[in-house]
């Protein structure tokens, strides 16, 4: 007698074939999927490990150990010199030069390191003054991890430029993993401190960070030979886009910086809950960041400003639709999450939520002048951007406290992404693509989706 079909296994077998080709793909929409996907993995952690330290610090508690981490990131990113962009672009030119060119930008990446935590130990205990001896302490000892965290951004854009993207999103997820982890610990031994958390938050990526760098030398080995041809290289490409990279890491943790010196504690909690709760959108364009850019270097102007423009909209459109639901639920979803003691946080979250949207599609339009060799143009915009973000600061933080740093935050994001989409007429000297999503890039994403599906 014939066994009945199931159905429903029928129609599972496909999509489970569709899902593992798409996933085995090293296509560039099926790499912009999956290191979005991770990211929201890492999203899902840092929001729980974010949750553990304010529920069990406070907010003052929470605000120390901001404090306390925040520098070690600021200033390795700050020190980069353009590097990482460097190795994308010239290792994507000249692949019979990549280890030339690792092997200089380890030895760039370590000084450079190394200057960072001199000067992180010297200006600290300055810009920390309102907090206790013991915090400015920890904060130096922090910028031990400095020279590794600077590395471990040339290692990023080696794997990125390799099209090793599985290697890379998982150590983006198990870093943040072993955070939450050691965090938990500390929660059920009671141990519970902003120094014990700020530990958690920095170690657990030291023997990650080694570990892909000794990786990478191994199979590109050390190659010295024409090293100063291969700094000239590197340092070229690299101080043309280090502007740009500067000043987006500036913009990126600016508002943290000055408002370290002029609120309490308490209030630099509240603000680190808000930040880190907005960032929740930003994962649609650093996910499409650390592909377009290798992806479309090299290619045709016309190619690049038309793949970045329709990228840009449809991560967008998303990005902004999902803003849009999350504030609506905000009042009812911080409380319960963090604690009635971050409900005062609503109202900046809600401009900074905005802000990220903008600027996160500001950065994706940026790679068409990375892509074409003209990082200077970006560096100039985010320059600008930052001049009037400081003063705006520094004059409507003590006017309004937290509403004022989302107000100048939001002003600065909105004013650079006019600066861009005037650049992209002036400068590339291209007629300026549609910025609203329209049928045609549905068309193009879904058509993307259904070759996978036919294979």
């Amino acid at each position: 007698m014939q066994q009945p079909v199931n159905l429903k296994l029928v129609r599972i077998k496909p999509l489970f074939g569709f899902i593992k080709a798409f996933f085995s793909s090293k296509s560039h929409l099926s790499s912009s999927v999956k290191t979005m996907f991770f990211s929201v993995l890492i999203l899902v952690i840092n929001m729980l490990t974010g949750i553990l330290t304010a529920r069990f610090l406070g907010p003052s508690g929470r605000g120390e150990q901001a404090a306390m981490v925040l520098w070690s990131q600021f200033l390795a990113f700050s020190f980069t010199f353009g590097m990482p962009s460097a190795i994308i672009y010239n290792v994507k030119k000249n692949m019979k030069d990549s280890a030339k060119l690792y092997s200089t930008a380890v030895i760039m990446g370590l000084t450079a390191g190394m200057l960072a935590m001199c000067l992180g130990i010297l200006v600290l205990p300055y810009w920390l003054r309102s907090y206790s001896d013991s915090v400015v302490l920890f904060s130096q000892w922090s910028m031990a991890i400095v020279p590794l965290i600077v590395l471990s951004q040339i290692n990023n854009a080696m794997m990125q430029v390799r099209g090793e993207y599985k290697l890379f999103n998982r150590l983006r997820f198990l870093i943040p993993l072993s955070t939450l982890i050691g965090l938990a610990l500390l929660i059920l031994t009671k141990t519970m401190t902003p120094y014990t958390s700020a530990v958690a938050y920095l170690a657990p990526a030291v023997p990650f960070y080694i570990w892909t760098t000794v990786r990478l030398l191994r199979q590109y080995q050390w190659v010295i030979k024409d090293i100063y041809r291969s700094f000239v290289t590197l340092i070229k490409y690299g101080i043309g886009s280090y502007g740009n990279d500067l000043m987006g890491n500036v913009s990126y943790y600016i508002d943290q910086i000055v408002i370290i010196g002029l609120l309490n504690p308490s209030e630099l909690g509240l603000y680190a809950v808000a930040v880190s709760l907005s960032r929740v959108v930003n994962i649609f364009s650093t996910s499409i960041i650390v592909v377009l850019f290798p992806k479309a270097s090299g290619l045709p102007k016309d190619k690049v400003v038309e793949m970045t423009f329709r990228v840009y909209r449809i991560s967008t459109c998303v990005a902004l639709f999902c803003s849009m639901m999350i504030m609506l639920v905000a009042p009812f979803v911080m409380p319960l999450l963090y604690g009635p003691d971050f409900k005062e946080a609503i109202s900046v979250f809600r401009m900074l939520l905005l802000e990220v949207s903008i600027s996160g599609g500001t950065m994706v339009l940026a790679q068409a002048f990375m892509a074409l060799g003209k990082p200077k143009i970006v560096t100039i915009l985010q320059g600008i951007g930052l001049l009037i973000v400081i003063p705006l600061l520094t004059v409507l933080i003590p006017k309004f406290g937290l509403a004022g740093a989302g107000m100048a935050i939001l002003s600065s994001g909105i004013l650079r992404f006019i600066f861009i989409l005037i650049n992209v007429k002036f400068t590339l000297k291209t007629k300026l693509p549609r910025l609203l999503l329209n049928k045609e890039d549905i068309r193009w994403l879904l058509s993307a989706i259904t070759a996978y599906k036919a294979k």
